[in-house]
């Protein structure tokens, strides 16, 4: 029995029809990736609010926003990190304030600063937190529950009733709150952190409902283990009790934690600089209430 090689006219007819089409997928998804690749966030002149802006994710803010053109306020407790920064960012017109946010009278006048000096507010980010203090239950007082509330929650509570009213003035209002995965999977540890950055998301989604009448979007973003101070902390405390060199135990511990990360690697403060861009463009103007994890692959949630 002869077999025919050469196929049909009809088979031939529909392998030029496919491959005619995948021509053409081919070609939108190439045009597609070149847009993507040049998409403009359209960030120039915004006026920027970012708290913790002294190091860490905070930072890594403050300078992506500026080479994005956008006008930055920072604040952080640290005078030292503040003038770093301003050395290292690009642009003019920004102004980086020394603050405690946990005092209700510097909040007040962060606030009067800001608006002296940018005129108004386009994004609000509420980054300021810190674990302040190692430990698990037993180990924090209620002093340290009160500490934690004061900076990790009231403090984005307060930026956002005082900024509300500029928010409202903007053609682009944006706030968001850095939570952490620590809200939705907290472990023994730190449970006076991980309660408050909790209550971060619940306040996120609960504001997102009152401001959406205000066309305010109001979002938050939870990072996974990155490296910033309160790592850098861990490793203070280790070096006391061991003989190793610093540097040797900070890179057990990022090997260590990087381990339980699918993508193998702890986090850099550059990691959630993309999404946070992102919510504050205008390609987010159909987003709010909700929460982006940055987390390497932690939470693998579907």
């Amino acid at each position: 029995m002869a077999v025919n090689t050469q196929g049909n006219e009809g088979d031939e007819v529909i392998f030029d029809i496919m491959r005619e089409s995948s021509i053409g997928h081919l070609s939108n998804l190439q045009a597609a990736k070149k847009r993507n690749c040049n998409m403009d966030l359209n960030l120039k002149g915004r006026k920027v609010l970012i708290t913790g802006a002294g190091d860490g994710i905070g930072r890594a803010f403050a300078i992506e926003f500026a080479k994005m053109g956008a006008q930055v306020a920072g604040c952080a407790r640290s005078q030292d990190r503040l003038t770093s920064l301003s050395k290292e960012i690009e642009g003019n017109g920004h102004l980086f304030y020394p603050t405690d946010l946990t005092k209700l009278e510097e909040v007040q006048t962060f606030h009067d600063k800001v608006m002296e000096t940018l005129g108004g507010l386009d994004v609000l980010i509420n980054n300021a937190g810190s674990i302040l203090k190692l430990g698990g239950f037993f180990d924090v007082t209620d002093q340290d529950w009160q500490d934690s509330f004061n900076i990790n929650l009231l403090s984005a509570v307060r930026l956002s009733r005082l900024f509300i009213p500029a928010l409202k003035q903007s053609n682009t209002p944006r706030i968001i709150n850095i939570s952490s995965i620590a809200a939705s999977r907290p472990g023994d540890m730190f449970p006076h952190y991980n309660a408050m950055k909790a209550a971060l998301s619940n306040f996120t989604v609960s504001l997102a409902q009152t401001l959406a009448a205000d066309k305010i979007l109001v979002n938050s973003v939870s990072p996974g283990p990155v490296w910033t101070r309160s790592w850098q902390q861990e490793v203070d405390l280790a070096s006391k009790d061991s003989d190793k060199n610093p540097n040797d135990i900070k890179e057990e511990i990022k090997t260590q934690i990087g381990q339980g990360v699918p993508l193998k690697r702890m986090g850099l403060p550059e990691d959630i600089s993309g999404i946070v861009l992102f919510l504050a463009s205008d390609n987010a103007s159909w987003i709010t209430g909700s929460n982006f994890t940055v987390d390497g692959g932690v939470t693998l949630s579907p």
